[in-house]
């Protein structure tokens, strides 16, 4: 009825069993391998997160350092220009290219329009020094 032995059928049986109990072996220790490989590359990666992170506030904190500066320069300039003549008062605009007899109101746009740009490049600044440090 069987061509083969029951002794060989149970051989071919035991051998098969082998075979996949060695596959699943080799299959759980690469599982492992992998896990512990995926477990070292998640704290590496948010160790490098946490360092970015703590470069990206000191820079913010230069550049809110320096537009506190930037307004408080534009402040005091804005005190010291109250002194200046108004346009209503007939101030000479135009008529010197020092900036000196120019109006309050005048002076102070070009104050505000000077601290304005100075702000944007400050930003501009820190947006290239942190673009710089992912680098």
């Amino acid at each position: 009825m069987f061509p083969l032995s029951i002794l060989t059928y149970v051989k071919i049986g035991l051998v098969a069993l082998c075979l996949c109990g060695a596959g699943y072996l080799g299959y759980s220790l690469e599982a492992a391998r992998f896990d512990r490989y995926k477990a070292e590359q998640q704290a590496l990666t948010q160790t490098l997160q946490e360092e970015h992170q703590a470069a990206a506030d000191q820079i913010r904190k230069e550049k809110d350092a320096q537009i506190a500066s930037i307004n408080n320069s534009l402040a005091d300039a804005l005190v010291q220009l109250r002194s200046r003549p108004s346009r209503a008062q007939g101030a000479a605009n135009g008529q010197s290219g020092t900036g000196l007899s120019l109006s309050a109101e005048d002076a102070a746009f070009l104050e505000r329009e000077a601290a304005r740009a100075d702000v944007l490049r400050s930003a501009l600044d820190a947006c290239y020094k942190q673009y710089d440090a992912l680098k």
